[in-house]
């Protein structure tokens, strides 16, 4: 099945929606900062990209699968959602100490909100527990 531009953003208006963060948030389909992860696409291919200054490609994933393509930019949003997450714990909290099993928890938390499966693997360690970008 060939996917589109458009069934990847009606995807990424639902994962939005379920983690209740903007659509910018989940996918862009250009490099935008100093350090960006974004979709590009040529024909048939989805490329999840990673880039860093002067855009820069540091990683680059190519796919033909809508699900294969969304599990990245979940795992991607998630990641960043459980750190923001740990360094309001942290702000909030002073006193206690936020761990990288706290944040772990968190983005298997916020997974298990869009695909159970996604969670199970990132909570038995098949998905690496940093963002995709630096794994």
């Amino acid at each position: 099945m060939t996917i589109t531009v458009s069934d990847v953003m009606s995807a990424a208006r639902d994962m939005s929606a379920k983690l209740e963060v903007s659509v910018r948030r989940v996918i862009a389909f250009s490099a935008c900062s100093d350090f960006s992860t974004y979709v590009d696409v040529d024909g048939d291919d989805f490329h999840w990209i990673v880039a860093e200054r002067a855009g820069r490609e540091v990683k680059r994933r190519t796919t033909h699968s809508l699900d294969e393509l969304m599990h990245w930019l979940a795992v991607e949003v998630t990641f960043h959602m459980a750190w923001e997450w740990g360094m309001e714990q942290r702000s909030r909290f002073p006193e206690r100490e936020v761990t990288g099993t706290d944040r772990l928890a968190r983005q298997v938390e916020l997974l298990r909100r869009l695909d159970g499966s996604w969670a199970a693997q990132a909570q038995e360690g098949h998905v690496d527990a940093h963002s995709p970008a630096f794994g």
